[in-house]
């Protein structure tokens, strides 16, 4: 039972390694903000593959084929979400004088941005399915139940954030010009991914 909650912890966390817009938008918030503002937001995106990973553990079937049927619409909204954040990185205005630009974010903010730009991503619950089924892990496949695999997987995904806001923000230190010139560009990559999407969506709906 111990090995099946351990492997859950490395599904959140194999979940969270690809590089994409929660991995650009949690370095943002982290050098722009601070590195409360960065964790925060990965654990909003955390919680969004949990619930991936708890529909994927307790109604694999039925789940799997209501996102394809309704892939379009998951990524139309997904790159409107992404769009939308992204669109606010570039407008904001960023420095290193805390007092003039209160750099603190809302923690609720920045959950809510991670969690809805993740769960408009359907390519996250193919992922999280995928491993849930390669890890041997579900009703029926585990020792642990599946009430007890659920938490685990979003605790190796915010230790994992943890870990790399912790990092960011001892070891990464740039003055104010590279500062604003890499918020702008975290912002356009944001924008980038919100295009992908979009198109995408627009591909399957048209096609």
């Amino acid at each position: 039972m111990v090995f099946d909650l351990l492997r859950a912890m490395l599904v959140g966390v194999i979940v969270a390694l690809p590089v994409g817009p929660i991995l650009v938008m949690v370095v943002q918030r982290t050098l722009c903000h601070s590195r409360k503002c960065g964790w925060t937001l990965g654990l909003g995106a955390a919680t969004a593959d949990t619930v991936y990973a708890a529909i994927g553990l307790l109604t694999v079937g039925l789940i799997r084929g209501f996102v394809q049927a309704h892939e379009a619409f998951f990524l139309l909204a997904g790159g409107v979400v992404l769009g939308l954040v992204g669109f606010g990185i570039l407008t904001r205005n960023v420095s290193l004088s805390l007092p003039e630009d209160k750099r603190e974010l809302s923690g609720w903010v920045c959950y809510w941005e991670g969690f809805l730009s993740a769960l408009g991503n359907p390519a996250a619950l193919a992922l999280v399915l995928v491993l849930l089924a390669a890890f041997g892990l579900g009703a029926g496949q585990s020792k642990a139940p599946v009430w007890a695999l659920i938490p685990m997987v979003w605790l190796g995904e915010a230790l994992y954030w943890r870990l790399v806001t912790r990092l960011l923000a001892r070891y990464l230190h740039i003055g104010e010009r590279k500062l604003r010139l890499g918020s702008k560009i975290a912002g356009w990559a944001v924008c980038g991914f919100a295009v992908v999407l979009l198109v995408r969506g627009l591909w399957m709906i048209i096609g």
